[in-house]
């Protein structure tokens, strides 16, 4: 969530934002992102610092990489790679970058992951099984199902004793089609051989609609409740 209105908010500082380019028919469109997060506990009152960039520019895609840092220690949060598109509004199209090459900076010696797409595997069995209806509250400000409602549909198919027992350590996200209010979507779960969960999605017709695979690791201790409050205070 952090990382996404960063980049919001970079755009917005480089004049090429949603409400911006919205005005040429242009739409931003997240298609791809990979996260490794650390066994960090932070708390309510504590600041951080998101750091972002773009790290590759081609012909039809952005590359936008970024680092999220508690500010006290500066120890690393959570890192990642994302990828990006522009559509046309009125086509339906992808449309070519060229117009933000004098926009945006690139900065490609930081580059912090491959950009090479994750495939997943195949599953054989299905774990869990959910359906979901599309409500006002999945929705973004283009009306459809948003990237973030997505995630959080995704990882509810977690098991409790896993949720329980341990923090997410990665994640990889693959958003394929757009759905909409009231739009019918079913998440399979499934465990795969090497540890993780792929979560996919599919519409009314069968369409996979957005895959994700996520990793876990052991919750790290949390601090005394007293600790907290006296933060709080």
């Amino acid at each position: 969530m952090y990382f996404q209105d960063s980049f919001a908010r970079l755009m917005t500082i480089h004049h090429v934002a949603a409400f911006d380019i919205v005005k040429q028919r242009r739409m931003w469109v997240i298609t791809e992102v990979q996260m490794d997060v650390q066994p960090t506990v932070t708390y309510w009152s504590e600041d951080f610092t998101v750091e972002l960039w773009v790290s590759e520019l081609t012909s039809l895609r952005i590359y936008c990489d970024f680092r999220i840092v508690r500010k006290r220690d500066e120890q690393l949060i959570a890192s990642g790679t994302s990828q990006w598109n522009i559509l046309n509004l009125d086509t339906k199209r992808l449309e070519p970058t060229d117009f933000l090459v004098g926009q945006l900076t690139v900065v490609p010696q930081l580059m912090t992951a491959s950009h090479k797409k994750i495939r997943f595997p195949n599953p054989q069995t299905t774990d869990m099984t959910m359906d979901h209806r599309a409500t006002h509250l999945d929705l973004d400000f283009n009306f459809h199902v948003s990237n973030r409602s997505y995630v959080s549909i995704a990882l509810l198919t977690m098991p409790d004793e896993v949720l329980a027992s341990q923090t997410l350590s990665s994640l990889v996200v693959h958003w394929l089609h757009e759905t909409y209010l009231d739009d019918n979507l079913t998440c399979r779960m499934s465990r795969t051989a090497d540890g993780g969960y792929l979560h996919r999605l599919t519409n009314a017709a069968g369409v996979v609609v957005c895959e994700l695979m996520s990793r876990w690791q052991p919750q790290p201790e949390g601090a005394d409740v007293s600790e907290m409050l006296d933060r709080a205070l």
